[in-house]
């Protein structure tokens, strides 16, 4: 069914793996869809309760495959792809769990602002790497990251697009825990389970009364600002040249 996720339920609980691991999990267009599938199919089932991300063989996710930000490659798809999670998770009702390890990087730093609780192993490299590579921030980050973390510690991270660990993520509350490596899922799981003893429907309440009036639509509004200047960006020969340098295997 899935061809970039491995995709499990058990006791309640919807396992969303993404799997690309000789690419550090990167996420292609394809990628996308199956996590949008994922989100979406464990939002409607009545059976799941909790879902839980992570990624496969020790990685998170090294954000957007670059290779579809070439000229040859699926932008449509990528703005497509990136307006869809992004809506699908401001729309979601069910409370959702990260386990990041290894990297986690563009998406899959941004992922946090949408997420209910997230357990980060201790060496984690996250990074916000839109400047280095000339495009404009995505995943409504450009507002709400200023929002969770106050707004020089929002420019510091966008600006520079510094790495930055599990210590600082956690600091900040981005995260409820830096945990040892290799670690991660099993906090995210644990807490999955606390959940599941709780009243389904209290939950579902209290993660809607705590998004701001006008939440999904907000997201949506900034995301869709975002890719347009992410795209036109993108056409221009200092962007090209900076991707195709980290394509490369350059800093």
């Amino acid at each position: 069914m899935y061809q970039d996720i491995e995709y499990s339920l058990e006791n309640g609980i919807a396992l969303i793996t993404i799997n690309r691991p000789k690419v550090l999990n990167a996420i292609r267009v394809q990628t996308y869809k199956d996590v949008i599938a994922a989100l979406q199919d464990s939002e409607q089932n009545n059976d799941v309760k909790v879902i839980v991300m992570t990624g496969a063989e020790g990685k998170f996710t090294a954000g957007n495959d670059l290779r579809d930000l070439l000229p040859d490659g699926d932008l449509r798809g990528v703005q497509q792809g990136v307006a869809g999670i992004f809506d699908t998770l401001a729309a979601m009702e069910k409370p959702l769990i990260l386990a990041q390890e290894g990297v986690a990087v563009g998406i899959g730093a941004n992922l946090l602002l949408h997420a209910d609780l997230a357990y980060a192993g201790n060496s984690i490299r996250y990074s916000l790497p839109f400047a280095k590579i000339g495009v404009a921030a995505e995943g409504a980050s450009s507002v709400m990251l200023k929002e969770a973390i106050g707004a020089k510690n929002a420019a510091d991270l966008l600006l520079t697009g510094r790495f930055f660990k599990a210590a600082e993520a956690e600091k900040w509350g981005l995260i409820n825990a830096a945990v040892e490596d290799g670690s991660a899922l099993e906090h995210a799981m644990k807490a999955a389970q606390e959940l599941l003893k709780n009243s389904q429907d209290s939950l579902r309440a209290i993660k809607k009364l705590g998004k701001a009036e006008g939440h999904r639509e907000r997201v949506n509004a900034a995301v869709e600002a975002e890719m347009i200047a992410f795209s036109e960006l993108l056409q221009t020969p200092e962007t090209q040249m900076r991707i195709n340098h980290v394509l490369k295997g350059g800093k």
